[in-house]
């Protein structure tokens, strides 16, 4: 287990930040992990401490803040920051959100009143997920080998035996066959097609046919791969 957390807490009603503050700190006992939160009370306060560079493993956010909602700042942080590491929880007292979260690849939904079971549940599950994406692929090119954390990873793409990794910030391209790459990538990704490999993390929207990536790269879902591939995405 971790032995340091830093989660960010955004809601305007300070009642509710001390509910999940309350929460956190008997989890971190209970899951033997120092828990270390930040509150704030409007997405816009979160955005500026995000801009400067802060970082969070979890944002717990309120999705009805007073002006800033918290689609909003889930969306700056995986479009403009292109940060798809962060752990994102959305809090809300209503159940009519599903289709407008897509967007932002949340870990959970939880409803209000908080239940202290359900957010470390949440919370361990978001743990045991990071675990997973902080795995590297390592690359040979040439005569000397690259080592590429998947989590910088958005997809992977093949042609004529080269595959072309992209990532957020460049893409590193080397001889190889995508099946055997497929087996070294931990389980967040996916194949859609056979010249693509995506991160599920990365995923800004879905389509029957495509996908876009937070980067705006859109990317083929062959008839092959898409009964699979819809399945693994909505689970």
């Amino acid at each position: 287990m971790r032995n340091n957390l830093d989660i960010a807490i955004c809601d305007d009603e300070k009642i509710t930040c001390c509910d999940v503050e309350r929460m956190t700190n008997i989890i971190s006992e209970e899951i033997n992990c120092s828990i270390r939160t930040s509150v704030y009370h409007t997405g816009e306060s979160l955005i500026e401490r995000l801009k400067i560079g802060e970082h969070y493993d979890f944002l717990i956010l309120d999705i009805e803040l007073y002006e800033l909602n918290g689609v909003c700042v889930g969306k700056y942080l995986r479009e403009t920051l292109h940060d798809f590491y962060t752990q994102i929880i959305f809090i809300s007292s209503k159940q009519t959100y599903a289709m407008q979260l897509f967007s932002v690849q949340p870990l959970d939904f939880l409803t209000k009143p908080l239940k202290r079971e359900e957010l470390k549940n949440t919370i361990l599950r978001g743990l045991e997920m990071r675990g997973r994406s902080e795995s590297i692929l390592q690359c040979r090119i040439g005569k000397g080998i690259v080592n590429i954390p998947c989590k910088n990873i958005l997809y992977l793409t093949s042609e004529k035996r080269i595959i072309r990794v992209v990532c957020a910030s460049e893409d590193v391209s080397f001889y190889g066959k995508l099946s055997d790459i497929s087996k070294k990538l931990p389980n967040n990704f996916q194949q859609t097609h056979n010249s693509f490999i995506v991160n599920l993390n990365a995923i800004r929207a879905y389509y029957p046919d495509r996908i876009m990536m937070i980067n705006g790269d859109v990317i083929s879902i062959s008839r092959k791969f898409s009964k699979e591939f819809k399945n693994r995405l909505f689970n």
